[in-house]
Parts: C-alpha cells; structure tokens; sequence
C-alpha cells in the first residue's frame, strides 16, 4: 500500500493481510499516509527463500529459452506498465517479471503465459503463472494471483481460465472461477476499509503469530485487561460475556459465583469454569507468584488416568510442519527413554516412513521388556499423527493398534486440565513449566526464529541448506519439550501423592495387553505377501508410476476394512474419555443427559427418560449405546427437537443413569474382505490389464475407458447415448454422472429395460436398501407405463410386504432366483453381491449413488457382473469414513474415475447435461461452480416463478443479511426473519407458475428450509410448523419451488465443525438445486469474510461468495 497523488494504491499483499486482519490495514494506511512508522524485523528465513527463489526463477527461465521460446524479460527498474501491455500486445511466448496495473491496482507477476484464447490482444491471451519453491500454496500466495489474473483480464478484456503456479516439482493449475468471487468480495472489502477509515479493535486473531505488529497491539490489549488473555476463552465466549457488560479479566474474575446470568449460548458450567480460570489469573497477578489448586476428584478423570511410573516409559514429541507437500511433515521424531533422548529426522517421505517404522519398531521392542511402560506427550497430537502415519504409508497397522488397545498413550495435557486449575494464560507445555521449574536449554524467543528457517527451507526442499546452528536448535528444542513432558508428568505424581498421603483413594488405570484377537493376526499374516507381490517392483513417488499405479490401490486396500474397524475402538477409546463439554461437539454423542424419573416396564426391561439440552446428534432409533466404557441399553424414542431420548434396557442395569451416552456401529466386512483377496490373488497370477476374470473391477482400477463390443452411435440426447453405450459395453465400466434434477433414475430405468430386451440379468446395488428400492421403483413403474412384465427380488434386513416385487432376507434365495431365470432383476447392498457365489451372477450390475459408495465396496461387489455401471454424482453428498487410508484408496467410485474433475468428459461415459428441474437463474450458479458450466437447463423450466407482492417475485437467487454475534450451531435472528418471510409468502397472494404455466396459491407445502445443524431446525420446527424442515441429508432427493437456506452460524470462527462442513461444496450444491424457481440465503455477513488458510478453503469460501454475487437483490 503507497500513496500516489492522494490516491492510495494496492498490492496483492494488502489483500492478503486485510482478510488476516482489518486493523493491520489501518496500521499500513497511517504508514502509507506518513502517520506512523513500520517496525524493522528482519526475517532470515524471507532472506534465504528469496535468494532460492530468484534461483528457481533463472533457472526456469533459461530452460524456456533452450525450448526456443520467445521470452520478453521485463527490467524490474522498469516501474512502466506500459512496456509489459506492448509485450502482450505483441504476443510474445512468456513475459518475464510482468509489471502489472490497472486503476489503483498493481504488482509484478513472475511470468505470462500466451494461450489460445481470443481476446482484445488478438487471437490469443495471456495466463498468469508464479513460481514458488513451496510445494504447498498456500491462500495468500493464490490471492496473489488471483490479483494478477484479474489485472489481466482487464488488459485484454478476457478472464483467464486458469492460474498457474510452478514448483520445482510440478506445474499447478486453478481455475479462476473457482476463486475469483472470493477475491473480488475481499477486494471490496478493503477498498471499503480504507475509503472510510475504518478503526478496528485490534482483536488476537490467527494473523498475530506472523505479524511485525503484533508486540504494539499485544501491548493494546495487555493496557485494556483484554479477555482474550483468560485460558480457554474463545471468540464466542467473549462476545458473550461482553453482553453483561464484563469486558475485563478483572471484571470476569469479579463475577459471583454461581452465576446468576444464564448464558444464550453454551453451557453455564462452561462460563462457570472460565470465571473461576479468571479468578486465579487475577489472583496471581496480585501476588506476583504463580498459583495453582486442585479439581473436584472424577474417576476416569485428571489424576485417574496416571498409570504407575515404569523403567520403560516414554516421553515423546513430534516436530512437525503442516505446509510441506499436500499431506504435511513429521520431520522430527524425538523421545527420552531411561534418561536418554533419542531423535530421528526426516526431510522427505521416505525417510518420513522408515523413521515412523524405526520409532513404532523401537517402543514395541522397549514394550516387550516393559509391559507396563506408557509413551507420554503433551496434547492429542501425537497419537493422531501417528495414527495418520499409519495410514499414509499403510504400515506397522497392527503395532499402532496394540499400542492405542493397550492404552499406551498418556496425554498430560489432559491429565492436568482435568487435575488443576492454573495461573497461566494458556494450559502449553511451556505455560506449565513455571510449576515444575524446567530449564530449558534454548531461549524460546531464538527457537522461534530458527524454527522458522528450518520449515521454510524444508517447505521448498532445500533443507539440506540449513545452517548447522539452526539444526541444532531445532533438536534442542525438540529435546527441551521431551524433557519437559517427563518433568511435568513428575510432578503430577507428587500432586497425586498429596492426596494419596491424605487418604484419598486414586486407583491406577488397570493394564491392557492391547493384542487383537487372534483372526486378526491370522489376517495379517494371509495379506503380507499378497502386499508385497503387488507392491513389487512399484515405484515409491506417486509421479513415477503408470498402470502400477492400479496394483498399488489395490495392495493398499487388502487392509482397508481391518482399518476401517481399528478406527471404531480408536474412536471408542477417545469417545469415553472425553468430557461431557467436549461431547457436546460430537454428533455420535448425546452430552449432559438428566434422568426424568420417568419409567415404564416392557417384558424384562425398563424403558427410563432422559432429557438433554439442545445439541447436534446423529443418534436414532434403534442404537446401541454406550457411556464411559458401559453397554447402557438400546434407543427405544429420541425427539431431537424437544430433547428428550428414551433408553431401553435389562433389569441388571436399571440404576445405571449415565450423564452421557455415545453410539459406535462396527459392520462385519468379511464378505467383502474375501472378495477384494481374490481380485488381489488373480491380478498377482495373471496382470492387472487384459481379459479375464473381473475384468470390470480390473478398469475400474485403472480408470479404463468403457470397452464395447461392435460400435455404438453417440447421439445430442445424451439419455440415448447412454442407452446405446450399455447395449454394446464389453466387459468394462461405463460411469453416468447425474447432476441434480436431470433424470438419472429414468435414464437407469431405460438403460436396465433395454438390457432386458436383450435377454441380460441387472443386479442393482448401493449403499442402502432404500435407494436400491428407489430405483428398482422407478424401474417398475417404468415398464408398467409401457406395458412390460418384468421379474425383480430384493434382498432386504426386513420384509415390508410393501413393494411390488419378490422381498427375501436370504442371499441363497436371491441366487437361486437369478440362477434359475426366475427374476430378471435383483438388488442388494455390497454385502451381497460381494460373496463368492455371486461371482459373475448377472450380465450388468448398476451401482446407485456411485458417487458417494467408496471405490473399495465398488471394487469388491465388481466380482458379481461382467459389466458396471457407475450411477451417481460426486458434486453432491459424500460417504463419511472413519479410517486414515493410503491417498486414492479412500475415494469414490466416481470420484476416482474424475480425480481432478468436476465432470465426466465424453470419452469417459456419460453426462447428463439437461436438468428438468432447475431454473436458469438457478442452474447457472450450480453450473458454473460445480459442473464446469456443462449443465444447462430445459427451457421449460424458465417458467417457473413467483407472481405477487413480494421482494422475491420472480425467479433466482435471494440474500438476506441478518446481523448476528456469537451463533454456533442456532440463531434465533434467522429464525425470525425465516418466519416473517413465509409468513409474506403464505399469507399474502403470491402465485406459483409452474413450467406448464398452471398458477396457484404459494402454501407451506411448496417450500422447503434447510439448515445445517439439528438445533436450528429444532428452533425453525419450533416457530413455523407445518413447513417442512430439515438438513441438507434430509432433503437430497427432494425439490420445491421455493427453498430456504438458513446458515445459522454468525462467522467462520463459530462454525462448530469447521469451514470444511458449513462452507461444504456438496453441501451447498444440494441446497441450492432442491430450488425449482426462488433460493433464498439467509446469513450472516461476517460468513462471506473467512481468514482462508488454503486454497481448498478459498474454493469453499468462493462458492458462498459467488452465490451472494448472484443474487438477484
């Protein structure tokens, strides 16, 4: 930012600090203006990468000129934009060191690229590429671009159609569109900012760990008492706190206790915990000492979870660095053992696997001479990064899951949560060290510095460039924090004896073996050398391997459902341990339960209710439930809305009242286990291409294109295309991508029909026994409607005596149907074609929902049909997992076969391109961000919309702001806009036209809200009935003429379950299309101003973005 004939112009870097923080433009405004002068901080780091990337940046350049490209270099002396516009208008190859401006934007782009593309320049345009060593960008690197593409595009009167970046090692490529809106709300934003002013409270946020301003406003907010310095005060909890006018630490340490104020949102414990948390904060303060006080006693709890000291204990810490690569780093193992610490580095993702072998290796080696050791750290990071590890590379799975059974891991950081109150602004490993006076060998204000060389370096590959001097204190500090952990986990132990020598009664966790049963074992041993003849002769990095890259999915995936399984009693481990706060966030949970006293007797059971403040769940009907380690009985009733759950269970556990209660479901996958052996054990004998036995599975894997037998004629109705393709498919896959509304069941029905003709059998699968019904409905009813008999069995959990076709529970029945051409048509779920007497059962199997069934359920129900059809639509709902698997084994069908596709193109198979439901004005936002602009709609559907005295008259897109602070999960502001909205809607004359222009009465039937969290659609249930409320699961499927989207969360930071949920893609796309006519947002403001820390995150933030810039008011 500099000032230029009174007039304030912009870089790329003013965009990215303003979305970090608003007042960090104001600090550079007042030094643009003269007003204020910029802190010196020198960074070494800056200084080494700035070195290697000039060297990067010669280095690319002289190999384009060795290409023979035409090259303009561009003098950085040259501050002229002019001479970079004469470059593009000549149409040179690249551009170097472009100057690029426009209006009060400006900047240097490293190189343009010429493309094909017609613009004002000619027959051709330029693309922006950087270079950066970083082989992970990062957001503010892409806001970069993005301010370049746009300078571009304004030059020669053309949006490109990508940025590129390039890395030592690749070229990246993002589609603008899929990050322009982002940047352009953001661009706004800060000229806004500037143009009034705008003074903003420097407020902690994410930006102040890398800010040169952060000692001057740190030093603000210590003046003011600031909240934020009480441990464990979130965002959420100040703005609450600050509606009872408490706005100091001093004020919060003040407030009475108990609380006599009831909280709007949260538990009151929770402001209860902080306001004690104040008081010891304020209480140390005056004395000028440290000050600590025990916890309540809770078994399970704090000092319960200290297992006996041993000879062979562990104190452990990674060293780690989340922006090298796609996937991160673990680049420093350390532990001290018996004294002793040990290290072990790892700079690329070799050494990465074999020091995660050697260290796994090395605690089972000290395990078997010590049964009774333990590995201490300090936070839930360690387990979790091994764990993540383990999946990785598909390596030491049994030993990490003996390691977690056993209960090896002690987190400290809970243990002294949960044990001790402390005066310290956070509960850190350092924070703590005060009370067990460690000494640590390196100043931490120097580790920092050097910490930061190190990561730096290593994020571009040239750790081998580090100085001596910053290895060593990166080890240092390594060690200092293993250290530490044994010197807090001692003194623990003296804390725990205090109340021991006064008679208090601290059992010790008993000690588990942590071995698995014994099939386990036996199923480790089966698979190791089926792994290692698949995995012969492959190449470690991903880049290096063609068609092996098939045999490596497939020896990655003959472990994935053990892993799959593991993950359940990891994550039961973790479920029972956790406290009822904490459960609160979990939506297999059901937190602070309260025995009514209400029962009733059925047979000899008890049927005993329970209320429950108002939270997300998933729980349902029929769920076995646990609490702290206990079977408590099954779920007889739930009403979510009004919190109230019924639990059913025998007379020995009638007084068994638990505060909370968890469900975990654990699926046999035996069946489907064997079935992905033997494709395993054919493809070792005979090769993963060519004919043969599971041929389908085999392209599927390999992303073959469809194989058809004779020819086949493409037509402009891409319904008749597909029909045509499956007639002659040939032992192959042929995927059929369905966007919303555009016909996917009728196209199945007529594709399953014609195959029918031709005398073949249809199996029908996917995930659940209901959309294995919808389509063998859709099916059944098409064929009525032309007067064809056909044949169908469905293999379900329970005969409804409903459908109008043969229902069994017996697979053996299902077979011998098919086997004995009783039926033309059978469906079941994977389970059941995956069994070996389905092999090859039927000529063509249909997989519904192919988008959302995971490739290794695919895979292993492939067995059952010569051919596959892959129905379905990645762009909308997922499968949720539970496991860490190997990249590309945790996949989709579908999205395995598009990777980095939106769309499936025309030699792949099938899209289907016309929607029969959506409006234009609707269809173009979903087209546009999810289909790469290829859906288009029918143009009947542009009669649909509203007549009448309304705002939302018409058809399209609707925002509708509503102001908001502190909202998690519910807000009552949407709420009542929501309701004065249909209330206008309902009660006054609007008119629905639909698309064969017949009008009626808008009523409540004709809309649909949708939110994403059960207590908001508890809170909308609650003040509209009668209109059908719902998630985004509930309604897939489903369509209105007017839908509703309440996104109940006030700002990115309050989104309970992260931006990756709220700001889903899928998500948002299934929304949006249940629309026929009128989509109506209601939101905060603060949702479209997201501190993104990754491109990832900037693509979720564009598509909120660009749906607000759509609106049609």
């Amino acid at each position: 930012m500099h000032l230029s004939n009174n007039t304030i112009h912009f870089s790329a870097s003013d965009i990215s600090s303003h979305i970090g923080c608003a007042h960090l433009t104001l600090l550079k405004l007042m030094v643009a203006k003269g007003e204020l002068k910029k802190p010196f901080f020198e960074s070494p780091s800056l200084n080494v990468l700035r070195k290697k990337g000039e060297e990067f940046e010669r280095s690319f350049l002289d190999e384009l000129k060795a290409q023979g490209k035409i090259v303009v270099e561009i003098d950085r002396d040259d501050n002229n934009a002019a001479t970079t516009l004469k470059a593009m208008k000549d149409g040179a190859d690249y551009i170097y060191q472009a100057r690029l401006k426009h209006g009060i934007w400006e900047g240097w782009a490293d190189f343009l690229i010429k493309t094909d593309h017609k613009s004002n320049l000619g027959e051709w345009s330029y693309e922006v590429m950087d270079t950066k060593l970083a082989k992970e960008t990062k957001a503010g690197s892409l806001l970069q671009i993005c301010l370049y593409s746009y300078i571009v595009g304004e030059l020669q009167g053309f949006q490109p159609e990508y940025m590129r970046i390039k890395t030592p090692a690749q070229s990246e490529s993002y589609r603008v569109n899929d990050y322009m809106a982002y940047f352009r709300l953001v661009q706004s934003r800060l000229q806004q900012a500037v143009a009034e002013e705008t003074d903003v409270y420097p407020e902690p946020v994410a930006h102040c760990d890398v800010c040169d301003w952060w000692e001057r406003c740190n030093r603000k907010r210590r003046d003011d008492d600031h909240l934020s310095f009480i441990a464990g005060m979130g965002s959420s909890q100040i703005r609450e706190v600050r509606k009872w006018n408490v706005r100091t630490l001093e004020s919060m340490a003040a407030l009475p206790v108990p609380l006599a104020i009831k909280p709007s949102k949260g538990s009151l414990e929770t402001y209860e915990r902080l306001r004690e948390q104040a008081r010891i904060q304020y209480e140390s303060r005056e004395q000028c000492r440290p000050i600590h006080e025990f916890l309540e006693l809770k078994p399970d709890f704090g000092l319960y979870k200290l297992p006996e000291p041993s000879d062979g204990d562990v104190f452990f810490d990674f060293e780690g660095d989340p922006f090298v690569g796609t996937t991160g780093r673990e680049y420093l193992f350390g532990w001290v053992y018996q004294g002793k610490y040990h290290y072990l580095w790892a700079t690329t993702d070799t050494e990465e696997k074999k020091a995660f072998e050697d260290f796994v290796d090395q605690m089972m080696a000290v395990r078997t001479q010590y049964q009774d050791m333990h590995i201490y750290h300090f936070a839930p990071y360690e387990p979790a990064a091994l764990k993540r590890l383990m999946g990785k590379y598909a390596t030491r799975e049994h030993e990490i899951d003996t390691l977690l059974r056993a209960g090896v891991f002690i987190d400290l950081h809970a243990v002294t949560k949960q044990a001790i109150r402390a005066s310290v602004e956070s509960y850190s490993l350092k924070e703590m060290e005060k009370f067990h006076q460690f000494s640590r060998k390196r100043d931490l204000r120097m580790v920092g510095k050097e910490k930061m060389i190190y990561e730096c370096l290593l994020e571009v590959g040239a750790v081998q460039d580090a100085p001596q001097e910053t290895v060593d204190v990166v080890r240092d500090y390594n060690e200092d924090d293993c250290r530490s952990t044994e010197s807090l986990r001692n003194w623990l132990e003296q804390q725990r004896s205090i109340f021991t020598c006064n008679g208090a009664d601290i059992p010790r966790p008993v000690l588990k073996d942590g071995e698995a049963e014994e099939n386990v074992t036996n199923h480790q041993e089966r698979i190791q050398p089926l792994y290692e003849a698949l995995m012969n002769g492959i190449p470690f990095e991903r880049k290096d391997r063609n068609d092996e890259q098939s045999r490596w999915l497939l020896a990655n995936m003959l472990d994935w459902y053990r892993r799959e399984q593991k993950s359940f009693w990891w994550e039961y481990f973790r479920l029972k341990e956790l406290p009822n706060e904490e459960l609160l966030d979990e939506k297999v949970a059901i937190a602070f339960l309260s025995y009514t006293g209400e029962r009733s007797t059925v047979k000899k059971s008890v049927v005993d209710k329970y209320s429950f403040p108002v939270q997300e769940t998933d729980i349902k009907v029929g769920d076995k439930l646990k609490s702290r380690g206990d079977d408590v009985g099954k779920v007889d009733r739930i009403d979510i809305n009004n919190g109230m759950i019924w639990i059913k269970r025998g007379l020995a556990k009638a007084e068994l009242h638990p505060d909370a209660v968890f469900t975990l479901d654990m699926i046999n996958s035996d069946e489907k286990e064997e079935a992905i052996i033997r494709l395993a054990e054919w493809v070792i004998n005979n090769g993963i291409v060519g004919k043969g036995r599971y041929k389908a599975g085999r392209d599927l894997l390999l992303r073959a294109h469809p194989s058809v037998c004779g020819e086949f004629y493409k037509t402009d109705d891409p319904q008749g295309t597909a029909v045509n393709w499956v007639k002659v498919l040939d032992e192959g896959i042929l995927p059929v991508q369905g966007p919303p509304g555009s016909g996917k069941s009728h196209t199945a029905a007529n594709m399953i029909l014609e195959l029918l003709r031709m005398g073949k059998k249809v199996g029908i699968t996917a995930l659940s026994h209901k959309v294995i019904h919808g389509l063998m409905d859709k099916v059944q009813k098409t064929a009525e409607s032309r007067n064809e008999r056909i044949a169908m069995v469905q293999k379900v959990r329970e005969e409804t005596g409903s459908s109008r076709w043969t229902e069994t529970t017996d697979n053996s029945e299902v077979l011998n149907l098919l086997q004995n051409n009783k039926v033309q048509i059978a469906g079941g779920t994977p389970f059941m074609w995956s069994r070996e007497d389905f092999f090859e059962s039927v000529d063509v199997m249909f997989v519904d929902e192919a988008g959302q069934l995971s490739l290794i359920d695919t895979l292993a129900l492939s067995q059952s049909a010569k051919n596959l059809v892959l129905l379905g639509d990645p762009q909308q709902l997922k499968q949720p997992q539970k496991g860490s698997h190997p990249e590309g084994t945790e996949l989709s069908a579908l999205e395995h076969i598009l990777q980095d596709q939106k769309t499936v193109h025309e030699e792949q198979g099938v899209f289907l391109d016309k929607t029969w439901r959506l409006h234009s004005a609707i269809c173009g936002f979903n087209s546009e961000l999810f289909y790469e602009g290829r859906l288009q709609t029918k143009p009947e559907n542009d009669n649909q919309h509203l007549e009448g005295k309304t705002r939302f008259e018409g058809a399209g897109i609707f925002y509708e702001a509503v102001e908001h602070e502190g909202n998690k999960n519910s807000s009552v502001e949407e709420v009542a806009r929501i309701k004065a909205i249909i209330k206008v809607l309902t009660e006054d004359e609007v008119m629905w036209n639909d698309k064969e222009n017949k009008r009626n009465k808008l009523t409540v039937n004709d809309i649909l809200v949708i939110a994403p969290y059960n207590a908001q659609v508890h809170d909308l249930t609650e003040a509209i009935p009668g209109v059908r409320v719902g998630t985004v699961d509930k309604f897939q499927g489903q369509e209105a003429p007017v839908v509703i989207f309440s996104m109940a969360t006030s700002s990115p930071e309050d989104a309970p379950r992260g931006m990756e949920f709220l700001y889903s893609l899928e998500r948002l796309n299934v929304a949006v299309s249940r629309a026929k006519a009128v989509f109506i947002l209601v939101a905060s403001p603060k949702l479209f101003e997201p501190d993104c820390m990754s491109p990832q995150q900037m693509k979720l933030a564009n598509a909120l973005c660009r749906l607000r810039e759509m609106a049609v008011r």
